[in-house]
């Protein structure tokens, strides 16, 4: 066993920047990026969804299942038949619940000074 060389070190504190903080995002555009971010998640997400339905509608026909069949049938893009339906629902949903979230969570830090865990999770569980 070497235990030459044993030597403590130092670590510098960070240096604390002087640049501001940036200015929090208008309201509208809270609002419209979570739609958009909704959206966008429901257009990844429909194709799943729509196999998913498929396929639980032909076992309770008692029909066999088939991905291949179904694009057989149909073709590909049918996965994402009904999208517009899914994605006008998200424009209403996701951009009033992210929003109001993002809103709400903002004013709890007005009040309380501070934004913790639990804080969040009752602002979620609220909006």
């Amino acid at each position: 066993l070497l235990l030459s060389n044993m030597s403590t070190t130092t670590i510098a504190a960070p240096k604390m920047s002087s640049t501001p903080a940036p200015a929090p995002l208008p309201k509208p555009i809270v609002f419209a990026t979570s739609g958009m971010g909704g959206m966008l998640g429901w257009v990844l997400v429909h194709p799943a969804n729509t196999v998913a339905v498929r396929m639980n509608l032909s076992s309770m026909q008692g029909k066999k299942f088939s991905f291949a069949g179904m694009i057989r049938e149909n073709g590909l893009m049918s996965v994402y038949d009904g999208l517009a339906a899914g994605v006008w629902r998200q424009v209403f949903y996701a951009s009033s619940r992210f929003g109001l979230f993002e809103t709400c969570r903002d004013k709890l830090h007005e009040i309380r000074g501070k934004t913790d865990f639990a804080g969040r999770v009752a602002v979620g569980a609220v909006t």
